[in-house]
């Protein structure tokens, strides 16, 4: 099964507001995933409401259309995101990796959505798993959104440290106010 992550945030992004424009960068990313043992656990979860991340929908010119005070960009309430994504990175990672019989030590590889690097550093103190495991490279994409885990779990993987057998956990958290988690066992064909 391939699955896809694929974003162009640049097009929706109010250039003259500093708190979205500089974080978000465009990306495409794909993992392929075989038949097998090497998927185990998961866990998705949505909250509801675009109270706290909100990109809203362009209509046009058209004459039924009667909200046009609000521009199709994202808005954020950044507060609020931060809060959100830390609790749930952490306590999703927490729950998959139990879920999947696994402890925090058994975890080889963090990769986690690319949002923020002081929502992953505040994620990972939540937990014990060391600081050297989370990988990241918001450094040099920002935030691609979706296509952030796929492209840096195949930069990771191109570098030579992912080995055969290795528990790789992914976490993410988006708008609408949603968090998902997955623990994958890496295998090497």
């Amino acid at each position: 099964m391939l699955v896809v992550g694929a974003e162009r945030m640049s097009r929706i992004l109010d250039w003259t507001d500093r708190s979205t424009c500089v974080i978000f960068g465009d990306g495409a990313g794909a993992v392929l995933l075989g038949e097998g043992d090497g998927y185990l656990a998961s866990k998705l979860y949505t909250r509801g409401g675009d109270g706290v991340i909100k990109i809203p929908h362009y209509a046009g010119k058209s004459p039924f259309y009667e909200n046009e005070s609000e521009k199709p960009f994202v808005h954020m309430n950044g507060q609020e995101t931060f809060k959100f994504a830390v609790s749930a990175m952490a306590k999703d990672l927490a729950e998959v990796i139990e879920k999947a019989g696994l402890t925090q030590d058994d975890i080889e590889w963090v990769v986690p959505h690319q949002a923020n690097i002081r929502i992953i550093d505040a994620a990972r103190r939540k937990l014990s798993i060391p600081e050297e495991r989370f990988c990241t490279n918001i450094d040099r994409y920002g935030n691609t959104s979706a296509a952030s885990i796929p492209i840096l779990l195949d930069e990771i993987n191109r570098s030579g440290k992912l080995k055969d057998g290795d528990h790789i956990a992914l976490c993410s958290f988006g708008g609408g106010l949603s968090s998902a988690a997955g623990i994958l066992k890496w295998i090497k064909k």
